[in-house]
């Protein structure tokens, strides 16, 4: 996988931001994954398949079209997900989560949960990938 990252301050009180970043994409006959966001950025989780050798001209017109502040491009990502229904009722899910890869030393790029409570995404570097695995297995399995 790989991310686009884009960074504009008060990103939040820019009312359609969000939406002419994926009308881009879509013109672009791009798909993505995920748009995990904050007040001030807004991420893209791509297939690195995806955007191909399309990654200069997408990166032009976000710059063009969104003026940001600041845009970066990362791959060699991978996605892990921790997924599960009784996750909406139990305390300490992501603690647990993210201490076991911080002791398998893990760097956590990117961590989203949804509204729903039942999934997190980790991003990690694609070179982490197996061992961010064993040891949230260990963690939720053990």
């Amino acid at each position: 996988f790989c991310a686009i990252y884009i960074d504009k301050y008060m990103m939040n009180r820019e009312i359609g931001f969000g939406r002419r970043l994926l009308q881009i994409l879509e013109e672009e006959e791009i798909s993505f994954e995920h748009t995990p966001s904050g007040i001030d950025n807004m991420s893209v989780i791509l297939e690195s398949s995806e955007l191909g050798n399309k990654e200069d001209a997408v990166v032009d017109r976000i710059s063009k079209e969104l003026g940001p502040d600041d845009i970066a491009v990362e791959h060699g990502l991978a996605l892990l997900m921790v997924v599960g229904e009784g996750m909406h009722y139990a305390v300490g899910m992501a603690a647990r989560a993210t201490q076991a890869l911080s002791e398998a030393g893990v760097n956590i790029e990117m961590i989203n949960q949804g509204a729903s409570e039942i999934s997190m995404m980790f991003a990690v570097k694609e070179t982490d990938r197996k061992r961010a695995v064993n040891a949230l297995g260990h963690a939720f399995f053990s």
